[in-house]
């Protein structure tokens, strides 16, 4: 469960305060119970010394009694005369008449003569003072029979020491009693003797507490007792020959502590009052502090919920007046930030078109409309120069271009038309209610919108708009699927002179096939899943097959038999051609090993890519791999179409003769179908040109094909290139490419692609010469 703010304000606010008033009522309680107790010992200590006073005062008071006692005439005539019967009457006399408990008679030697107890012998102490011959006396704390007294001793002379007079008064509970009266105190005799445990003589405490002292005397007392209640004092009466007297002075700590009662109760009352005026004002402020975080909490939901309009007016202090005044702020900021975000989020930035995501909104929603139209159209634009002119002028300049392009559109629109940017060179138009019958009015208005050049930075730029449009409600009817078909139809428009084109039932199927052929092709690479054949080369001089051209096929179990012709391009487009050239220089470098060990020598010619010859990784990966086969640079020929070097010729030609340093030869395969001369020949490091099978195949039929043919042969030599004719398939043009000086020839007249394993056989079985036995195809 959570805990409000104001809760937690008023627990922190109480709790303090609880907390400070308990610690202070426990320090001023500790700190009256410890001067309570240091008062109570204090006023031990002064008990002591008045229970000392009052010991010496009943000592010196025997004292003169007992010296008026040897002084009495008649005492000592008895003592002289030895008449035992009259010192008993004296002693018994005159102690009764002092109030004595004790009274004694001893000889000069100390001797007990006559005792109102029975006593053996005297203590020690006394003893040493009648030995010291002492003309005063003595006056000591002794103890006989295990009971407390206080003995004077005084001599008695005649006018020589005749002997010893002693009185003593016990020390007992009515002695006790009378200095508890005086004092205030209790007082308890405690009595040891030997090893024994100490035991209550006399105690003025009552008798359970009296009991429980003598417990807590014992060597293991309890761990806790009523006594612990009370603060005491020893006070060392005697300790002569393992007997000691002890008398333990003791006080109430409870009863010095009633005095301070009220105090406490006061204290207390106090600390109530303090704490329930403290919850009070805690709730007070609580309340004045939560109230506007209250409603600042209820702006920043409706700020969160996307409720901009209300101001948040506060009236409670500069700082939640500042706090409201920063909500304002940021909920206009996010305002103005929400609206520029769904604008960007709507539109391109660059041509300030709105963008894929909108329109196709748009449209739908259109489409929604009751009396929406049934018939329309969808037309993707792109510039087919533009690329040309980034590389001409450089990125901004394409994007000006591109920012004239949208609004010359945008202005061209109908009412009711849309135009939206969805690629980098792409934009969307909507026709609203526009059937195959009336594009032609629309394809005008563009063409008379795109005649006229564009002025970027003072340079007139002359666009080539390509357009594909696609008929609804004929060719689709959602935006995915007609916007699909429009990007198919643009393609085609690509390839055609007029620069636009309508979209065909059934064009998607090829699509569909391209993109699911891409899709099957990368799972081939993956498994390499590919196997090679071999067509042969039939040299003329030598009247036998030197070399042969390496071909790659692939039979997908889905697709079946797909020839390079129409997966090659796709490897191109979709970036893993290098991959397939890669498993093809495997393949083919392991089928010339294992033709080596069998005895035979061929030379193999591998077709390499235009992104192959671009990247120097690929080239001295292939470098890598000949020398790692342990085969001679001989062993295979690269073949290069002459197209593929032409958008980055200097990268081309400096990779290429990475492959003429290691002695690889290299051959320009489909002479004749591109743009470059044999004038270009001299400044690339090739030893072998191909003509193309299309200035082949109708040799014999065609006299200009003769001519470009007789006419690139005489020159390749002149310029020390060997030449091979591929697309040879009749033995008229077989016999013509002989006359012109041809060196080798390839086609379906000598031998069709086959595996390794038939290349071995038709070898074995090949005549010699070809030309001689060979006849025309059926």
């Amino acid at each position: 469960m959570r805990i409000s703010f104001r809760n937690k304000l008023l627990l922190l606010i109480g709790g303090l305060l609880a907390v400070t008033l308990a610690s202070s009522l426990l320090a001023v309680m500790r700190a009256s119970n410890t001067a309570v107790e240091s008062i109570v010992r204090d006023e031990l200590e002064v008990v002591e010394r008045v229970f000392r006073s009052l010991l010496e005062v009943d000592r010196e008071q025997l004292r003169g009694r007992a010296q008026v006692l040897a002084a009495d005439f008649a005492f000592k005539r008895a003592i002289a005369t030895g008449e035992q019967a009259t010192m008993l009457s004296v002693l018994a006399n005159h102690g009764e008449r002092i109030a004595a408990d004790f009274v004694v008679m001893l000889s000069r030697e100390g001797d007990i003569l006559l005792s109102t107890h029975e006593v053996k012998r005297l203590p020690e102490s006394v003893a040493a003072v009648l030995r010291e011959k002492a003309t005063g006396g003595t006056a000591i704390l002794a103890l006989f029979n295990g009971e407390p007294f206080q003995l004077v001793l005084v001599p008695v002379f005649a006018p020589d020491l005749m002997g010893w007079v002693g009185l003593g008064t016990a020390v007992d509970e009515s002695m006790l009693e009378a200095l508890r009266t005086l004092t205030n105190a209790e007082i308890t005799l405690l009595a040891q003797s030997g090893g024994e445990p100490a035991r209550v003589l006399h105690s003025t405490l009552p008798e359970g507490l009296s009991a429980e002292l003598q417990a807590l005397a014992q060597p293991e007392p309890a761990a806790t007792s009523a006594m612990t209640r009370w603060v005491t004092r020893d006070v060392p009466l005697l300790n002569e020959g393992g007997a000691r007297l002890t008398a333990l002075l003791s006080q109430s700590l409870e009863q010095a502590l009633q005095n301070y009662a009220p105090l406490r109760q006061q204290m207390i009352i106090i600390g109530c009052v303090a704490l329930l005026l403290a919850f009070l004002t805690a709730l007070l402020i609580a309340r004045g502090v939560t109230q506007p975080i209250y409603a600042l909490v209820r702006a920043a939901r409706r700020i969160a919920d996307g409720n901009y309009t209300h101001r948040i007016e506060l009236r409670s202090g500069a700082e939640f007046g500042m706090l409201a005044d920063t909500l304002n702020l940021m909920q206009d900021t996010v305002s103005e930030r929400e609206a520029r975000i769904r604008y960007q989020a709507q539109h391109d930035m660059l041509t300030r078109l709105p963008n894929r995501s909108y329109i196709a909104g748009a449209f739908n929603s259109r489409l929604a409309e009751p009396n929406a139209e049934s018939h329309y159209a969808m037309a993707l634009l792109e510039l087919g120069n533009l690329r040309e002119l980034t590389d001409l002028y450089g990125n901004d300049f394409s994007d000006s271009v591109l920012q004239a392009v949208a609004e010359r559109v945008s202005n061209s629109l109908r009412r009711g038309d849309m135009a939206a940017r969805i690629a980098d060179s792409q934009i969307l138009l909507f026709f609203d209610a526009l059937t195959h019958a009336g594009v032609d009015v629309v394809l005008d208005k563009l063409r008379g919108d795109f005649a006229s050049p564009l002025s970027i930075e003072g340079i007139p730029v002359r666009v080539e708009p390509l357009l594909g449009f696609v008929f609804a409600p004929q060719h689709g009817q959602g935006f995915e699927e007609l916007l699909r078909r429009a990007q198919i139809a643009l393609g085609n428009a690509r390839n055609v002179k007029h620069g636009y084109s309508f979209y065909e039932i059934g064009q998607d199927e090829n699509h569909l096939r391209q993109i699911t052929l891409a899709h099957r092709l990368q799972a081939a690479v993956d498994a390499e899943n590919f196997r090679m054949v071999y067509q042969p080369k039939y040299d003329m001089a030598d009247h036998r097959v030197l070399e042969v051209e390496a071909l790659m096929r692939w039979n997908d179990p889905e697709l079946g038999e797909v020839y390079p012709d129409e997966f090659i391009p796709v490897a191109e487009q979709t970036g893993i051609i290098t991959d397939i050239s890669m498993i093809v220089l495997r393949l083919v470098l392991r089928q010339i090993q294992d033709w080596e060990r069998a005895g035979l020598e061929l030379t193999v010619c591998i077709n390499l890519s235009g992104a192959d010859i671009l990247q120097l990784d690929f080239v001295r990966h292939a470098i890598k791999q000949l020398a790692s086969s342990g085969l001679d640079s001989s062993a295979v020929v690269f073949e290069i179409t002459e197209t593929m070097m032409m958008s980055d010729m200097d990268l081309a030609l400096a990779n290429i003769r990475e492959f003429e340093q290691v002695g690889i030869r290299l051959a320009i395969d489909d002479f004749g179908t591109g743009f470059s001369s044999l004038a270009q020949l001299k400044t690339l490091p090739v030893q072998e040109l191909k003509i193309d099978k299309s200035l082949v195949l109708q040799l014999d039929q065609d006299a200009d094909d003769q001519q470009i043919v007789r006419s690139t042969i005489e020159m390749a030599h002149y310029l020390g290139l060997k030449v091979v004719a591929e697309g040879v398939e009749n033995i008229a043009s077989l016999r013509l490419l002989q006359a012109m000086g041809c060196d080798a020839v390839q086609g379906y007249y000598i031998a069709r692609p086959m595996s390794a394993a038939d290349l071995e056989t038709w070898l074995g079985d090949l005549p010699v010469p070809v030309l001689a036995i060979r006849g025309e195809p059926a």
